[in-house]
């Protein structure tokens, strides 16, 4: 029985794990998780060169649950290449609840491989969006 008991409380206790915020992963920061919407910043869009460099806003938007504890916004900036169809992470900013800046993760040049985004995702809309622009 206390090795059942034992068993429950290691994974009790992982349940707040699972659902933090990996605060040191560029990557992981740029998705989209449940509760969450991102909105593309219209007013960030500038081409550079054969470069497009566009923000997306990733803010808590579920109406049915509450923000949870220690949540942070972010702004994501990726550079898409409207040619090959690809995007390439850049930077992901963090704030907190009052909108303060906490800090910024620059992805450092050839760091991440410039990727296309999967077929009727987020990411594919906005490369769409901002290579009409």
């Amino acid at each position: 029985m206390s090795r059942s008991s034992l068993a429950i409380a290691i994974l009790l206790a992982l349940v707040p794990i699972a659902g933090a915020q990996d605060l040191d992963d560029p990557e992981a920061m740029a998705v989209i998780k449940d509760g969450e919407i991102g909105r593309l910043e219209r007013n960030s869009v500038g081409a550079y060169g054969d470069l497009t460099r566009f923000d997306v806003s990733i803010v808590w938007g579920s109406a049915a649950a509450a923000r949870p504890e220690g949540y942070m916004a972010r702004r994501v900036r990726y550079a898409a290449d409207c040619k090959a169809h690809t995007l390439l992470l850049v930077a992901v900013s963090l704030f907190d609840s009052s909108g303060r800046l906490i800090k910024t993760m620059i992805v450092p040049p050839r760091a991440a491989e410039p990727t296309a985004p999967a077929e009727n995702s987020s990411e594919r809309r906005w490369l769409q969006e901002v290579c009409r622009l």
